[in-house]
């Protein structure tokens, strides 16, 4: 049987993967570290995979609930927080794997030596015409680092929970 981690309303298929948002180096660093919910090292891909259940509208008045905020502003601050998800998701990842910590990887998570990096976001229960402009804002904030556009180069993905059954990402 396959391993799974639920998130956001959604089974993930989890073979290979590090549960970095549970793992004890993560929760051990408390408070201003971000992180992911798992990673993933599928074929030669890395996989950082991140789940939510709502995403902010741009075009949404002012919000008395969330301070007077408006759409946009909710947006970009939501785009900001994932945008710190995945880098330092990989900051970390890359510290365990190098050494820095004292921590290891499970016995039963494998990486490879060369891969590259996949950072995806799937919202549950999105229309897939909305996943597009998250895409491309997530994709720009992600950019503006010149170390992760230049040097990691990842790709940015963004799709629902039907696309990612479809690409088995989820487990239906």
């Amino acid at each position: 049987m396959s391993k799974t981690i639920t998130e956001s309303g959604m089974i993930f298929n989890a073979d290979n993967a590090f549960h970095i948002e549970k793992s004890r180096v993560y929760t051990g660093l408390g408070k201003g570290v971000k992180s992911v919910e798992f990673i993933r090292a599928k074929g030669d891909k890395l996989l950082f995979v991140e789940a939510k259940s709502s995403f902010p509208k741009p075009n949404k008045p002012p919000n008395p609930n969330k301070g007077n905020k408006t759409g946009e502003q909710l947006f970009r601050e939501e785009i900001a927080d994932i945008c710190d998800k995945f880098i330092h998701s990989l900051n970390l990842y890359s510290a365990i794997d190098v050494g820095v910590t004292e921590y290891n990887f499970p016995t039963d998570y494998k990486s490879a030596d060369k891969m590259s990096l996949t950072f995806i976001l799937v919202l549950n229960e999105f229309e897939k015409s909305w996943c597009g402009e998250i895409e491309r804002a997530l994709t720009n904030k992600i950019r503006e680092s010149i170390c992760m556009s230049k040097i990691w180069k990842p790709e940015v993905i963004v799709i629902n929970n039907e696309i990612a059954a479809e690409r088995k990402i989820t487990v239906s």
